[in-house]
């Protein structure tokens, strides 16, 4: 599918459109090698789909271009705090140190930017504290982020929650962001997805229909909604319903089928209907995947449990 025109590329990638992103930054990159937003844009959707040497390879060509940009630095913060999760120790302490001192450059020009903010919490939460890993100061950069905006800290406070195994903090601090701003799609997807996340069971199949639906309406060309709709309606084993909803979803969002994977896993992992956890999954299989989608890899893989449980459940007749 060709992107739409005038749709601007953050707007595009926000809502998990990274193929059609893709196409524009290419375009704009074949006009103007030296786009260094086309560059940083390139980075972001090179990390989506798990090329990580890309990713910070188009960062650094962008802060090359515009060093005082802190959205190209906070870019290149992330690509390095990614690649460094990945590393060797050793070669991860050399990406910590270029991701430390992109933060310092980013929140030097703009002490509010959040998506820079959300690298420097997220690096402090998880980082051990030899490497500069601070769980204090994590909770006050979410404390900055929610001074700067409201939606976005609560976020960021879910997170945190989520990480320490607070499910009732997660899901007070998602409510609380949902309010904050009402037509924010991600914090609606979000809440939804807490009720019903895999792996494990839909806590609460009903409210996750409930949030997913209202994501949906708020924007029913992005995908999110429909991948938790569609692991609600397999909870509460609404077959046709089910059917039905990713038909619509794969006419509203053609070149992204994440929903019929979400639907798949989570037959597999119910241990339901194989059949047709078998035609969603080669139905997944029948286009490339979209950016921060599971890879046709882990479909295939998805495939081989299917069919190994399968063969349990046969033998134990």
């Amino acid at each position: 599918m060709s992107a739409a025109p005038g749709v601007p590329v953050n707007a595009l990638m926000e809502a998990g459109h990274w193929k059609r992103a893709r196409q524009i930054s290419l375009e704009r990159l074949k006009a103007s090698p030296n786009d260094a937003q086309a560059h940083a844009w390139m980075s972001k959707i090179a990390s989506s789909f798990g090329d990580l040497d890309m990713a910070v390879r188009e960062a650094e060509r962008a802060v090359a271009l515009e060093p005082r940009n802190p959205a190209y630095q906070g870019q290149y913060a992330e690509a390095c705090a990614l690649m460094a999760d990945r590393s060797s120790a050793v070669k991860g302490l050399i990406y910590v140190h270029r991701m430390k001192k992109a933060i310092e450059a980013s929140l030097a020009v703009d002490p509010g930017h959040v998506d820079t903010m959300l690298v420097q919490m997220m690096f402090s939460w998880k980082a051990p504290g030899m490497a500069g890993g601070d769980r204090q100061k994590a909770r006050r950069v979410a404390d900055d982020i929610q001074r700067v905006s409201a939606a976005w800290g609560y976020l960021a406070h879910a997170q945190l929650a989520d990480f320490q195994g607070d499910v009732a903090g997660a899901e007070w601090a998602l409510r609380k962001a949902v309010l904050a701003d009402p037509g924010f799609y991600r914090s609606r997807v979000l809440l939804a997805k807490s009720f019903c996340e895999l792996p494990g069971p839909c806590r609460s199949p009903r409210e996750a229909e409930r949030y997913a639906l209202e994501a949906i309406a708020l924007d029913p060309s992005a995908e999110g909604g429909y991948n938790v709709l569609a692991q609600s309606y397999v909870a509460q084993k609404r077959w046709s319903e089910l059917d039905a909803m990713l038909a619509r979803a794969e006419r509203m969002v053609p070149d992204d089928l994440g929903p019929y994977f979400a639907a798949a896993q989570r037959l597999v992992e119910s241990g339901q209907d194989f059949d047709r956890a078998e035609r969603y999954l080669q139905h997944y299989l029948s286009q490339p995947a979209e950016g921060r989608q599971p890879t046709h890899a882990e479909a295939r893989r998805l495939m081989g449990e299917m069919s190994q449980r399968a063969g349990r459940v046969h033998g134990s007749r």
